[in-house]
């Protein structure tokens, strides 16, 4: 089988989460694996994604490799996913899985971040290992890794993986309508920094509203039209 590890850590070949992924190619010698430090060359990927679409559509299986900080995945690894989900790359009936290290401090919502991002793209998503910083270096911490990627690989085997609830969400907001005010009565200066779109109404007349309601003159600076 041919294995994709994505790492996500800006720290590449210094990751603590990514010697999970080592270990298990040492320990798993019949599967090639192969890794692309997503996080550390994040701006590289973002002028030329080619080497992602060389090797990704080639693979069966894609494990996301990254640190939980607090509470989500590095944000290189956020702008990664965008790149991949706008690259128009075809990766439906893909099988993925992540791997993550932390001290279990709301790693669930990385972990359902990746998971969601994944099956909008048509993936197949196999539940992912959620390690302490040093599970490596305890006999448990190391069972535990081999008996995840055993798992992993028995369900690609068997088809088995998770699946879209089939329920739709009804919108919890309701329409804001603009509302307009001087900005020249107000005293003061507040900076409030946007990165919406031309087309995105909804946030836009959120934000008029906002400036209409603030007691104190603002100015908007929208990040979205700077070069990257």
């Amino acid at each position: 089988m041919k294995v994709l590890v994505l790492n996500g850590s800006p720290k590449g070949d210094y990751s603590i989460t990514l010697q999970t992924s080592l270990y298990l190619e040492k320990n798993f010698p019949e599967h090639k694996f192969h890794f692309l430090h997503v996080g550390r060359y994040i701006k590289s990927f973002e002028k030329d994604f080619s080497a992602v679409s060389d090797v990704i559509t080639d693979v069966d299986l894609i494990i996301f490799s990254y640190p939980v900080y607090t509470f989500i995945a590095p944000s290189q690894l956020h702008r990664f996913i965008e790149l991949l989900k706008t690259s128009g790359l075809n990766l439906s009936g893909k099988f993925v899985t992540q791997i993550t290290t932390s001290k279990h401090f709301y790693d669930v919502t990385a972990h359902k971040y990746i998971q969601d991002n994944c099956q909008d793209l048509g993936m197949k998503y196999i539940k992912g290992l959620s390690a302490d910083m040093d599970d490596l270096l305890t006999e448990n911490g190391r069972k535990e890794a081999k008996k995840f990627f055993e798992y992993v690989c028995w369900s690609i085997e068997h088809d088995i993986y998770e699946t879209i609830p089939n329920y739709t969400v009804t919108a919890k907001y309701l329409p804001v309508s603009a509302v307009t005010s001087s900005q020249d009565e107000k005293g003061g200066d507040v900076v409030i920094v946007t990165d919406y779109a031309k087309d995105d109404k909804q946030l836009n007349d959120m934000i008029d509203r906002f400036r209409a309601v603030l007691k104190y003159k603002s100015r908007i600076v929208n990040i979205s039209e700077y070069p990257c």
